[in-house]
């Protein structure tokens, strides 16, 4: 059988959902790859997509580089962080460009979401993918935790919110990939490895069909 993204060559970015060891980072590139796909990797925790248009990123918690299925490395180091998203465009000239982002930008703590802050950091990050296909993948479910403060009810709202902002994205509401009550979290935001490896099974089932050539 001929693969599905045979040829492509795919540029993820992403928050800490994309960045340990045990989060989508160490399933979605194996998925993509055994389609065919070249897959690039690079997450950084607790970033937001305006982060990813700054001259430099900065990391606060943690940052993965990974081509293809090669071992993950998570560098701790505060100087060590990924380029921003003109030079990997630029670098890696992909066909499609997968993100992740939202829980970072949510406010949870806050009474109410900053939609007017989220609108422009996400308009500035789909500009930079300009007309390349794009895929944006929403947050799923978690539970509350004082240290994040998520809710369901917050994290609906923001899931709405970036259905309506992130075109021309493709937007995946990954509220819609599993039950509220069928997620496990380590500590409310991040989910158990068990879980990051259903929610990438049900990412992958969503998105490669937009990635198909000529979709």
């Amino acid at each position: 059988m001929h693969p599905l993204l045979a040829g492509l060559t795919i540029l993820m970015i992403g928050d800490s959902h994309l960045t340990h060891k045990n989060t989508l980072v160490a399933s979605l590139p194996e998925a993509f790859v055994a389609q065919g796909a070249k897959v690039v990797t690079y997450g950084l925790c607790s970033s937001k997509p305006e982060d990813w248009v700054d001259e430099k990123p900065l990391n606060a918690c943690g940052y993965t580089k990974r081509i293809g299925t090669e071992r993950i490395n998570v560098s701790m180091d505060k100087n060590d962080a990924p380029p921003n998203i003109q030079t990997l465009m630029q670098q890696w000239h992909p066909d499609a460009v997968v993100v992740v982002f939202g829980d970072a930008m949510a406010g949870y703590s806050q009474p109410k979401m900053p939609t007017d802050w989220i609108k422009d950091q996400v308009h500035a990050l789909v500009e930079n993918i300009g007309s390349t296909k794009c895929v944006w993948i929403g947050p799923t479910w978690g539970h509350y935790n004082p240290r994040y403060g998520k809710t369901d009810a917050r994290t609906v709202e923001l899931a709405n919110l970036l259905n309506k902002e992130v075109q021309p994205c493709h937007y995946v509401d990954s509220t819609k990939l599993l039950q509220s009550k069928d997620v496990s979290t380590e500590d409310g935001l991040h989910l158990t490895t068990e879980d990051y490896t259903k929610w990438s099974k049900a990412i992958v089932q969503n998105v490669e069909p937009m990635l198909e050539k000529g979709q």
